[in-house]
């Protein structure tokens, strides 16, 4: 590359060179080997000054150039001008820190001796403002030196810095970097190994190895300690779950318990009151009831002492030798009664006539007898229920556990099956089905209540006789349980044939036919009607013995048929159970509240449930008096005695036309009031079409005759009829008041036909004749 882009002159010489003469007083020599110029100066022996007037060469090869202007001629001869092809040695000089320069061991720590020879500087963070500084030894040509400087790491290409012989960097990133420096001479050549520095720029310390391990270890350890807290708090909530279903359980068992044993409570402790007070009609009915509901209270105590002996394992197993198929169909066939008193079919279904294996008579009597009794009580009338007995193997569902996990082999076992076409157990409650106290929604599979330990108790049974039990169900199909039994002959055989089924055990079942409370027959007009929803025999039996000297009783065995009932019926009052089959007592009241054609009538709910909140609720929905089994028989009748005295009062309230009336531009309180709102309207609305009557009333409120009939009595002691005829009169005597209106007039505009029927009961109503009424 040439000096300056403006040629003055050029020429060849004698070894056929060229040669270029520029404006800036170069000569320089043109190099076709490597294509480049290489320029001569004043400093190489050359001197060409402004514009040259001419160039001259002599035979031995001198050059002579003769300048524009003066007589000072210059001349070399071409071999004679050496080519300067090494570029000078470079050294490094100075370090300077933040413009200060750094001395060898000073306070800054950076360099231990000169910078020239060092290799490596390592700076910390902060320090990240210094100054490198570096030459060459020339001297001459000092002033045409170029260097080129390079921050491997930070740049990308080289960096010309012509003359300047320092490189300044700031904020530099931590890493490592090589720092390179060349130079190139006066002729153009560059140094063909770049001077270099390796540089450190530490990181800050909390970017350092240890500090990423300290904060990997903090992070790794917060994360720990989160994992644990959130362990913790998991566990806490599982364990505060736990608790809580444990609280359910066990709130659930106590109530479940305290029905169990307050309903024979109920019946033992009034049925003694009845024989003590009456003997003579009912000491052989209550002490009958008294027995069973003893005994039946017996089987509860011994359920729970039987799980509790399983639990600590202090439940020995008495096996004995036998056949047990003919144990299980005089089990079997001890349910027989029971089941026909439900209307429900019993089949005993086995191929074999005898089988010789061990058995406990007393626990295997305890697992049918639970399955029998369950099976029979959770099925429809109509129903059937099944006992199957085989030999071999089948999978069983087992609750919780599964059926690939059984330890029986599979063949010499007993197979028993109970099952039923009943309304089945939901999903949900498979899995749960043998735990302890649990039961199922009573509305959705029960028909009757329960500890919720037979099962449980079942299950244990089963377990401790080295057998397994599973359930499979499909809802509204009805269920199955299966039971395994291992079948070995090492224990000795039966010197005595297997006992009988316990009583106490049976009377769960209550397997003596039920027999209806004797209720002596009365006139409809004579006594108000009281009905009695409860699905425990003996407990109609009893409320019937106190409430039937004094009311007519009707009975229904469960909710659904006692809101059917008491639809039909329209009693006086009721009285229900709170815990029933297919619909309970809240459910009922709240039915029959909220229906027009029975919101009138009082009911008092009887339950075990004597906590607050179930009281609390039962009177939300409606009912008007809350009783706690056992209760005493005066309570009972005063309660009664005092609501159906609130009806009366009722009834006198809207006894007269005056008082309803008023009804129709006042918000109504109750559904009382909407209803008698109702009937007035529609009955003012028609009072002069002589052909309105009691059914064209009965179509306008949807009702049949007797249902308004036995509302409007209750509400008003009035008949539709007397209370149409009753507003008619009331209006005759408003229009004889304000009106100039005749007798006659007003009799037609009432809806009378008659002038002198309509004087006649005029008459009768207010002493007066129409025709004195305005005088």
């Amino acid at each position: 590359m040439l000096p300056d882009i403006f040629v003055k002159k050029f020429f060849e010489d004698q070894q056929k060179n060229l040669w270029v003469v520029t404006s800036d007083g170069s000569l320089s020599r043109y190099y076709p080997r490597n294509d480049r110029f290489i320029p001569f100066t004043w400093k190489d022996g050359v001197k060409v000054s402004g514009y040259p007037a001419g160039i001259l060469m002599d035979e031995d090869g001198y050059v002579y150039i003769q300048p524009n202007s003066g007589n000072n001629i210059s001349y070399f001869h071409p071999l004679q001008l050496m080519v300067d092809s090494v570029a000078p040695e470079i050294f490094f000089t100075s370090l300077e820190l933040f413009n200060r320069p750094v001395q060898p061991n000073d306070s800054t720590g950076l360099l231990q001796k000169s910078l020239d020879f060092t290799e490596f500087i390592t700076f910390k963070f902060a320090q990240n403002d210094f100054t490198i500084h570096f030459t060459v030894p020339e001297y001459i040509h000092n002033e045409e030196m170029v260097f080129a400087i390079l921050m491997e790491g930070f740049q990308d290409d080289w960096q010309e810095v012509g003359n300047k012989r320092e490189a300044r960097f700031t904020n530099l990133s931590p890493g490592r970097y090589t720092f390179k420096v060349k130079v190139r001479n006066h002729h153009g050549f560059w140094s063909e190994t770049p001077r270099t520095l390796q540089i450190t720029i530490l990181p800050p310390w909390y970017r350092t190895t240890w500090a990423y391990v300290l904060w990997l270890t903090l992070t790794l350890a917060t994360l720990y300690s989160f994992y644990r807290f959130q362990l913790r708090r998991r566990l806490a909530i599982a364990e505060a779950e736990r608790l809580k279903e444990m609280d359910l359980a066990k709130t659930q068992l106590y109530t479940n318990i305290t029905h169990e044993f307050r309903t024979p409570l109920t019946v033992i402790l009034g049925m003694a009151e009845q024989v003590k007070s009456d003997p003579k009609n009912w000491f052989n009915e209550g002490l009958r009831l008294i027995g069973r509901n003893g005994r039946h209270l017996l089987h509860l105590v011994n359920q729970l002492l039987d799980l509790s002996k399983l639990e600590s394992g202090q439940m020995a197993l008495h096996l004995t030798r036998g056949d047990v198929i003919g144990y299980l169909n005089y089990l079997t066939e001890s349910f027989y009664s029971y089941a026909d008193s439900k209307d429900i079919r019993l089949h005993f279904v086995c191929d074999l006539e005898t089988l010789e294996m061990d058995y406990d008579p007393e626990k295997l009597q305890h697992i049918v007898s639970n399955l029998l009794s369950n099976a029979i009580k959770f099925t429809q009338a109509g129903g059937d229920v099944y006992v199957q007995l085989a030999v071999g193997s089948r999978p069983l569902a087992v609750g919780r556990e599964q059926a690939a996990n059984s330890q029986l082999p599979t063949a010499n076992c007993l197979l028993i099956i109970v099952r039923d076409n009943g309304p089945g157990i939901a999903p949900e409650h498979l899995p749960h089905i043998f735990d302890r106290f649990y039961q199922a929604d009573a509305s959705a599979t029960r028909r009757g209540e329960g500890t919720g330990i037979g099962l449980a108790l079942t299950k244990e049974l089963v377990k401790a006789m080295g057998g397994e039990i599973g359930v499979e169900s499909t809802l509204g199909k009805g269920a199955k349980f299966s039971i395994r039994l291992p079948i070995t002959h090492t224990a000795p055989s039966a010197s005595q044939p297997a006992p009988e089924p316990s009583e106490a055990l049976l009377a769960t079942a209550l397997i003596e036919k039920e027999q209806k409370p004797v209720v002596e027959p009365v006139e409809p007009s004579d006594r108000y009607t009281v009905l009695l929803v409860e699905d425990n025999e003996d407990v109609i039996t009893y409320l019937s013995s106190i409430l039937s000297l004094y009311y007519q009783i009707e009975t229904a065995r469960n909710g659904r048929e006692g809101i059917e009932k008491a639809l039909a019926l329209t009693p006086d009052l009721i009285v229900s159970d709170v815990m029933m089959p297919d619909t309970d007592g809240f459910e009922l009241c709240q039915t029959l509240k909220s229906d027009e054609r029975s919101s009138h009538i009082p009911i008092i709910l009887l339950t075990a449930k004597s906590d607050q909140a179930a009281k609390v609720e039962g009177l939300t929905y409606g009912a008007d008096a809350y009783l706690t089994k056992p209760f005493h028989q005066e309570e009972l009748l005063v309660r009664v005695e005092k609501l159906i005295e609130q009806r009366r009062k009722l009834q006198e309230r809207y006894r007269g036309t005056e008082s309803l009336r008023p009804l129709l531009n006042a918000s109504p309180e109750s559904l009382d009031d909407t209803f008698l709102q109702k009937v007035v309207r529609h009955i003012e609305a028609h009072l002069a079409d002589e052909e309105y009557g009691m059914p064209q009333l009965c179509k306008a409120m949807h009702m049949s005759r007797s249902n308004l009939f036995r509302k409007l009595k209750a509400l008003t002691g009035q008949s539709a009829t007397d209370l149409i005829r009753n507003m008619r009169l009331e209006k005759a005597k408003e229009l004889l008041e304000q009106t100039e209106m005749s007798v006659s007039e007003v009799c037609f505009a009432v809806g009378f036909t008659n002038a002198s029927y309509f004087s006649r009961v005029f008459r009768e109503t207010y002493g007066k004749a129409p025709s004195e009424w305005g005088a």
